[in-house]
């Protein structure tokens, strides 16, 4: 394993990067941000989504550009470079892999790893970037994908083929942001174990954002991020320990903790669905929710109790709110047994996939939603979902997430909606309205 160089080979110094300072919409992406990378390390930026990890990623690889403080890659602050000198420091000292893959499917896969070459503008044949991009290819175990087009690969090929694109002008540094983001267990591995060979084999310094704790496994530091700040660096005893420090010192103590009992449930849902009630009718509602959710009454008595005047002992809701409100809290009942499958599968072994009850929910929260949401929309809800799932990230980080812009690597949804979806998992997830208001204070 080479050595760790005692030079930094990556600095930022006070670095503020913000969007729409003094508006409404008002985003800090990194607030103060000082840290420093030596030459052959393999670190990671880990948070929950909005934290601003990609946002420093980029910052590094010269794609985004800081209001303040400086970025210096080995001893150059590059905020100070022209267009010119940054796409130069793009193509030969650094190497990007992205979550998206980004590879033009109009060229073969061979095409798409030598462009790189073709920009050093040193006259480098066809046939040299061709060879050169044959040995990458043949390196990551995907020679036999040259002559097929992006679209003809799978997800796990894809990433390969990026990453072999990443390399292509034998960069010294290689930013990953998420790079496991859309592959299935097995090609995830094969990325963390290909990242761990660079680093180890190649002395190169690996950098990758990530919010999964368990592809934290090889990494020999780790900066966790909240809120566009660094509150924690971690250098673990044993990379083996990386995964199980993260879940055990920042996603169960750093952030908010959260009911999840049958009554925080009724309270929540009483809240969002008898708004505009007085307090009497509320409490009834919820102490009948309570009773239905502890399977104390069937769905029948609850919606003739509903249904019932109040001065009788009832609700005294009209009919059709009756119908909504029952259909709404069987789905509700439906819904948060399979998370408590989920949550007892996830106490047992935090390392497991939940990708299904993700697209369970996914499918639950926009089932009512007039809205169209591509796939980059889809994929950041999901991340988001999986956070809340986990406890990773709170309520108000959900909608704040939400809303937030594409460009700013949010979801774009409109207030309202953001509101409406936040309100409903909240409810499966027993967050006090109450604690909730706090949270959203702080």
């Amino acid at each position: 394993m080479p050595t760790i160089s005692s030079a930094s080979i990556i600095q930022m110094k006070s670095v503020d990067l913000w969007y729409d300072k003094g508006k409404p919409a008002e985003t800090w992406a990194l607030r103060n941000i000082n840290m420093e990378i030596k030459k052959g390390e393999y670190v990671a930026f880990f948070g929950p989504s909005g934290c601003g990890k990609t946002t420093l990623l980029y910052t590094l690889a010269g794609i985004e550009q800081p209001q303040q403080g400086e970025v210096l890659i080995n001893g150059k602050d590059i905020t100070h470079l022209s267009k010119r000198e940054l796409a130069i420091y793009r193509q030969v000292g650094v190497g990007i892999v992205f979550q998206q893959f980004n590879l033009i499917p109009s060229i073969t896969v061979l095409d798409n790893v030598a462009l790189p070459l073709s920009f050093l503008g040193m006259g480098i044949s066809l046939k040299r970037r061709h060879e050169e991009a044959t040995r990458l290819l043949e390196r990551l175990g995907i020679k036999d994908l040259a002559e097929r087009h992006p679209y003809e690969l799978s997800g796990g090929q894809q990433q390969r083929v990026g990453i072999a694109r990443a390399l292509a002008n034998n960069p010294p540094i290689i930013v990953a942001d998420e790079p496991l983001g859309n592959l299935d267990s097995e090609n995830a591995n094969k990325v963390l174990e290909f990242l761990k060979e660079l680093n180890e084999k190649d002395g190169r310094t690996i950098i990758m954002v990530t919010h999964e704790a368990w592809s934290l496994r090889d990494c020999k530091r780790v900066f966790y991020m909240r809120d566009g700040s660094i509150i924690k660096v971690e250098i673990p005893k044993a990379p083996a320990e990386t995964a199980k420090a993260a879940l055990s010192t920042y996603l169960y103590k750093e952030l908010h903790p959260e009911l999840s009992s049958n009554e925080a449930i009724a309270k929540s849902l009483a809240h969002l669905l008898l708004r505009g009630y007085s307090i009497e009718e509320v409490k009834r509602f919820e102490f009948f929710l309570k009773q239905r959710f502890n399977n104390q009454i069937e769905s029948d008595l609850f919606a003739t109790l509903l249904d019932k005047p109040f001065k009788d002992g009832g609700v005294g809701l009209w009919r059709t709110k009756v119908e909504k409100i029952t259909k709404w809290t069987e789905d509700i009942i439906k819904q948060k047994k399979g998370l408590e499958a989920v949550e007892k599968e996830l106490a047992a072994n935090p390392f497991s996939s939940i990708q299904e009850e993700v697209d369970r929910i996914r499918a639950w929260l926009l089932n009512e939603y007039k809205g169209k949401i591509n796939d980059i929309q889809r994929l950041r809800l999901d991340e988001i979902i999986g956070e809340r799932i986990r406890k990773i990230i709170s309520s108000a980080d959900f909608r704040k997430v939400l809303s937030l812009s594409k460009s700013k690597f949010g979801v774009g949804l409109s207030y309202r909606a953001a509101q409406r979806l936040a309100e409903k998992i909240d409810t499966i997830l027993g967050v006090d309205p109450s604690e909730k208001l706090a949270q959203e204070t702080i």
